[in-house]
């Protein structure tokens, strides 16, 4: 039984694929690193950060390289947001877990300064019990963040009647960590991960995420 949905934000209920594949590229030109196709960014991304980096570019960086990288793309980012939306079954997937009595939450690594009110204007905030985001540095993973958050956004459900829904490693490795369950989504039809093992994690969209889980879906079969 799902009680509480722990929601990713990019790539998850943000559709911001376009955004995020074009200020990696501008990040990666400030040190020297390749263009990268959409095909090839989806195919080398990980987390933590820095693993991917090295991926791209063969070497690490410094830790001045590393600062200036997050500048560039967080700029990049912010200057491109009309180019993300909420994705297709946001608000039909928002709705059913709300029909089906669970609560429900966002938990990003995208800066909390940003996030909050990004959720409030899009005027899905009333949806979620919590709205967490980074404080931190970039390249944190969210498994250390998983168990705080739920005491705080659901402190009366026990962690294994959580989900987690993402579309990345992170996201799936953060919630079993915590005893909870994880269910991975792909907007554009790409295998993020990379990694075979973990195909049977994997949902078409938001709506089959959350049939997966165990919860009814109205109107689909």
């Amino acid at each position: 039984m799902v009680d509480h949905v722990v929601w990713d934000w990019n790539g998850t209920l943000w559709d911001d694929l376009p955004q995020v594949h074009g200020a990696t590229n501008a990040a990666l030109q400030e040190v020297d690193g390749p263009t990268l196709t959409l095909a090839e960014y989806v195919g080398l991304f990980t987390r933590p950060l820095p693993v991917f980096y090295r991926r791209a570019l063969g070497r690490d960086l410094t830790a001045r390289q590393w600062e200036r990288v997050n500048q560039v793309f967080m700029a990049s980012y912010q200057e491109n947001l009309h180019l993300a939306q909420l994705a297709g079954e946001a608000i039909p997937a928002l709705r059913a877990v709300a029909r089906n009595g669970a609560t429900q939450s966002i938990l990003s690594l995208y800066p909390h300064a940003f996030l909050k009110p990004l959720v409030a204007q899009l005027g899905i905030d009333h949806y979620f019990s919590r709205i967490e985001g980074l404080q931190e540095s970039p390249d944190r993973s969210k498994v250390d963040m998983f168990p705080i958050h739920l005491r705080k956004a659901a402190p009366a459900v026990a962690p294994h009647q959580v989900v987690m829904i993402g579309d990345t490693d992170d996201d799936l490795f953060s919630a079993q960590a915590a005893g909870s369950s994880g269910v991975l989504i792909n907007h554009h039809g790409y295998h993020p991960l990379g990694d075979p093992t973990l195909d049977s994690f994997f949902a078409e969209g938001l709506l089959e995420a959350l049939e997966r889980a165990g919860l009814r879906i109205h109107g689909r079969a």
